[in-house]
C-alpha cells in the first residue's frame, strides 16, 4: 500500500509541474543575415511566443548544422504584449543547443513576447557561402543555406528570412526589383521561386536587401533558399581559404535558367489604387498607435543596454565597453576579488585563490585531491567576512565540496557587482590602474621585508594572489604560496562557456513602436499591400531532428 501512496505521489507531483511549466506556440519567426564580403555574418532571430500555459520563461535553440556561433551580442532582449522590455540570459546546453530565457528568472503569464537575439559567425567557413560558375564559365557566388525549423510551430504566421547583401551599386537605380530581375543580377534557383514570395529592396547604407517570406509555413517548416550573386560581390580569395574537396556539396556549376518567381508575377497585377489606400490606411494607424505607446517604449528601454561582456559562462568576463565607457574614466572601487575577474584571471584560478588563503590560515583542509573535498576545521569570524568570503564558506560547510550551482552563484553575483560599479570605466585605463597598485604594493612590501621576495611584475599570474592575500583581514601567515593555483584543475566548473560581446551590425534590430505596431495590428495588411515588411528562419531538411523550440 505504501508503495502504490508513494507511486501516487510521485505522478500527482509530476503532473503538478508539469501544469506549472511554461508553454508557448510560435507566432512568427524573422531571420535576418548580414553578409559580409568576405562571408562573416551576423544572423539575427526575431520570434514571437504565444504563451498558453503556466509562466513562460524561454526556450531552445539548436539545429544550426555547420554555422558556428562565435559570439551572442551583448544586447539580445525580449519585449512583451505590453511594451515591457527584459535582458535575456543564454546558457550553453550542448554543443548545437542553447537555452534562451528572460533574465533573473522572470516569466510571462499571459500574451505574447517577442525574442530578440543575434550572433556572428561565418557562412564561408560552413560552406553556405562560396564560388561557383554557370554553364557560361562566369564566376557567382552562391547563397545556400536555411536557418533553423522551428517545433510548437503549427499556428505560425509567417516565416521569412532577410538578407543584406554586400552590394551598393544596385540599390542606385529607382526600381532596384525590375533592375534585379532585368539584368539577372540575382538568380534563384526554380524551385526557391515555387516556395516563396520573393523581394529586393534597399536596405540600410544603400545594400541591397534579398528577402524570402512563407505565409503559414507549419511546424519545422524548412526556409532553405539556394540563389546566385556576381563574385565581384565579394572578396573570393578570402572566400578560397575555406573551399575544400569535402566541403560542400553546394558550390558546383548550375543552369543559369532563371524563374522571376510568383511574386514579381503578382506584382504586375497589383492594382496601385488598392496598394495607395492600404499605405495610407497603414500610415494612419501607425500614427495613431505611435501617439500613444512612444512614452511607454521610450521608459521600457531604459537601462536595457548594459556592459557587453566576453566569456559570460565559466571563462571569467573580459570586458568590452565600446558603448559606454568613458574614456580616462577609472574604477577604483572594485574589490580585490572583483579586479581578478575584472583582468582576466580564470574562475578556476580564483576559487583555487581563495580556498588557499584559507587552507594556508587553518579554516579548511583538504580531504580529497580530485574530486575536490575539503573539512571545515574552525568557523571565522563572520564579521571579518566579506560577501564573497561568506559564498566560498557556505557553499563547503555542508558537504565539503562545490557544486555547479554555487559556483555559479558566486561568479554571477561578482559579475553584477562589477556591472554596477565599472558599467561607464575605460576598461583599458581600469585595468592599468590596477596593474600600478599591486606593482607599488609589491615595491613597498619587499622594501619593508626583503625576504619576502614578493614578485613586481604584475604581468605574472601570482601577483594579484599576493596581492589580494596581504588584503585579507584574517590574513596573519606571512609567507609566499608558491602554487596558489595548484587546485584549479580540480573545481568541478564546466569550462564550456559562451562568449557574449558587442557585435557591430548594418540590422535595424531594434523592435520599435512601428515593428510592434506591424505585426500586432496590421501586419497581414502590410504584406497584402506591397510584401515588403518582413524577414525569417528555419534549418536544413537533412538535419530535421534537430530543431528549436521546446518552450518552457
Amino acid at each position: 500500500m505504501k508503495i502504490f501512496r508513494l507511486f501516487g505521489l510521485i505522478i500527482f507531483t509530476i503532473l503538478a509541474f508539469n501544469l506549472q511549466a511554461g508553454k508557448g506556440k510560435i507566432r512568427f519567426v524573422e531571420t535576418d543575415v548580414d553578409l559580409k564580403a568576405d562571408g562573416s555574418a551576423v544572423v539575427a532571430y526575431t520570434i514571437q511566443w504565444q504563451v498558453t500555459q503556466g509562466e513562460f520563461h524561454g526556450f531552445y535553440f539548436s539545429g544550426n548544422d555547420r554555422l558556428r556561433i562565435e559570439a551572442f551580442a551583448d544586447n539580445c532582449y525580449a519585449v512583451d504584449s505590453k511594451n515591457k522590455e527584459y535582458k535575456l540570459d543564454i546558457s550553453k546546453v550542448n554543443e548545437d543547443m542553447y537555452d534562451i530565457v528572460l533574465a533573473k528568472g522572470q516569466g510571462i503569464a499571459s500574451g505574447t513576447v517577442t525574442y530578440v537575439f543575434y550572433f556572428a559567425t561565418n557562412f564561408a567557413e560552413a560552406g553556405y557561402v562560396n564560388t561557383t560558375t554557370n554553364n557560361e564559365g562566369k564566376a557567382l557566388v552562391y547563397f545556400n543555406w536555411s536557418p533553423v525549423q522551428w517545433d510548437e510551430a503549427d499556428d505560425q504566421e509567417h516565416y521569412t528570412l532577410r538578407i543584406l547583401l554586400p552590394d551598393t551599386t544596385t540599390t542606385l537605380y529607382k526600381n532596384i526589383r525590375e533592375k534585379v530581375y532585368a539584368d539577372s543580377i540575382i538568380m534563384t534557383e526554380p524551385w526557391v521561386n515555387e516556395k516563396f514570395k520573393i523581394d529586393f529592396q534597399k536596405g540600410p547604407n544603400n545594400r541591397l536587401l534579398a528577402l524570402f517570406h512563407k505565409e503559414n509555413p507549419g511546424n519545422r517548416y524548412s526556409m532553405q533558399v539556394q540563389f546566385y550573386m556576381p563574385a565581384a560581390w565579394f572578396q573570393t580569395d578570402e572566400l578560397a581559404k575555406y573551399v575544400s574537396s569535402e566541403n560542400y556539396e553546394n558550390n558546383e556549376s548550375f543552369d543559369s535558367t532563371y524563374d522571376n518567381g510568383p511574386y514579381f508575377e503578382e506584382l504586375k497585377q497589383l492594382d496601385n489604387k488598392k496598394l495607395l489606400k492600404g499605405i495610407v490606411a497603414l500610415f494612419v494607424v501607425f500614427i495613431i498607435i505611435f501617439i500613444f505607446k512612444q512614452r511607454s517604449l521610450l521608459n521600457a528601454r531604459k537601462g536595457l543596454d548594459e556592459i557587453s561582456w566576453e566569456n559570460l559562462d565559466w571563462t571569467p568576463p573580459q570586458l568590452e565597453l565600446s558603448t559606454f565607457q568613458k574614456k580616462g574614466k577609472i574604477c577604483k572601487d572594485l574589490t580585490p576579488l572583483e579586479v581578478a575577474f575584472y583582468l582576466g584571471i580564470p574562475i578556476k584560478n580564483i576559487v583555487s585563490a581563495m580556498l588557499k588563503v584559507f587552507i594556508n590560515e587553518g579554516y579548511f583542509k583538504v580531504v580529497r585531491a580530485n574530486p575536490l573535498k575539503v573539512e571545515k576545521i574552525k568557523e571565522p569570524d563572520a564579521s571579518l567576512l566579506n560577501e564573497y568570503d561568506k559564498k566560498l564558506f557556505a557553499a563547503l560547510s555542508d558537504d565539503g565540496e562545490f557544486s555547479q550551482d554555487e559556483l555559479e552563484n558566486l561568479m554571477n553575483f561578482a559579475v553584477q557587482n562589477i556591472r554596477e560599479k565599472a558599467w561607464d570605466a575605460d576598461v583599458e585605463a581600469t585595468k592599468e590602474y590596477y596593474k600600478n597598485a599591486m606593482y607599488e604594493w609589491a615595491q613597498n612590501k619587499n622594501a619593508q621585508n626583503p625576504e619576502e621576495k614578493i614578485p613586481e611584475d604584475a604581468e605574472t599570474p601570482y601577483m594579484w594572489y599576493n596581492w589580494y592575500r596581504y588584503r585579507m583581514p584574517y590574513f596573519t601567515h606571512h609567507y609566499l604560496d608558491n602554487n596558489p593555483y595548484d587546485m584549479a584543475p580540480n573545481i568541478p566548473i564546466n569550462t564550456d562557456h559562451i562568449i557574449i560581446s558587442h557585435i557591430e551590425t548594418d540590422l535595424p534590430l531594434n523592435l520599435n513602436v512601428c515593428h510592434n505596431a506591424c505585426h500586432n495590428a496590421c501586419h497581414s495588411a502590410c504584406h497584402s499591400a506591397c510584401h515588403s515588411a518582413c524577414h525569417s528562419a528555419c534549418h536544413s531538411a537533412c538535419h530535421s531532428a534537430c530543431v528549436s523550440g521546446g518552450s518552457h
